[in-house]
């Protein structure tokens, strides 16, 4: 059986008292992850949820450029996968163990039967849920907040940069009336010279 006390460090579990805890931990399920073992795919069914006990998990995404988005490193005490288990969606995400990883496995029935006995826990669920949805979103918001033109420039060359700034002069107004002026200063002297060096 599990160590019930496994459960002291895990947020969305701390509202149980000592003998639901210990009735989760002849529900649960112990499961061990090699370094660089996939525990779950982007797409693949979700149903089941882990928290670490000893080991580290990177959670990603893969955004709409095909970048791989690092959402959560779960670490000794976190849980990931939660919102898949209770939607009963596929998994977003893509969960692999970033070294050798002991997890407590959950599944739906171990949650219902959570609920039947303290039916409070549903809302620290909730709870917990909800704060990994916001964190997702900050972690979108200041991925979305920088202008690629920025990011382009930082990346450029001193001689790119200089390219840059002698089309952006070369194609404005103030290069076309400046050049206008010249020729039109140029034409006027070379004519009035007795020997002009353009000659018509």
């Amino acid at each position: 059986m599990i160590d019930p006390n496994l459960f002291n460090e895990v947020r969305i579990f701390s509202l149980l008292d000592d003998e639901e805890k210990r009735e989760l931990a002849k529900q649960v399920s112990s499961r061990e992850f090699r370094k660089g073992q996939t525990i779950f795919r982007a797409g693949e069914p979700g149903g089941l949820a882990y928290v670490v006990q000893k080991g580290l998990v990177r959670v990603s995404i893969q955004d709409v450029n095909r970048e791989t988005v690092v959402v959560d490193m779960a670490d000794d005490g976190s849980i990931f996968a939660m919102s898949s288990l209770l939607a009963e969606e596929p998994h977003q995400t893509t969960a692999v163990a970033i070294e050798d990883t002991s997890a407590i496995e959950i599944d739906r029935n171990d949650i219902i039967a959570l609920l039947t006995t303290k039916p409070m826990a549903g809302l620290d669920m909730i709870t917990t849920v909800e704060q990994h949805t916001r964190a997702d979103h900050d972690l979108m918001r200041t991925r979305g907040a920088r202008n690629p033109n920025e990011e382009i420039e930082e990346q450029e060359t001193i001689g790119e940069r200089l390219a840059d700034n002698v089309a952006r002069f070369g194609g404005s107004w103030t290069f076309v009336t400046a050049f206008g002026v010249i020729l039109l200063v140029y034409v006027l002297i070379n004519s009035r010279l007795p020997k002009p060096w353009d000659p018509y």
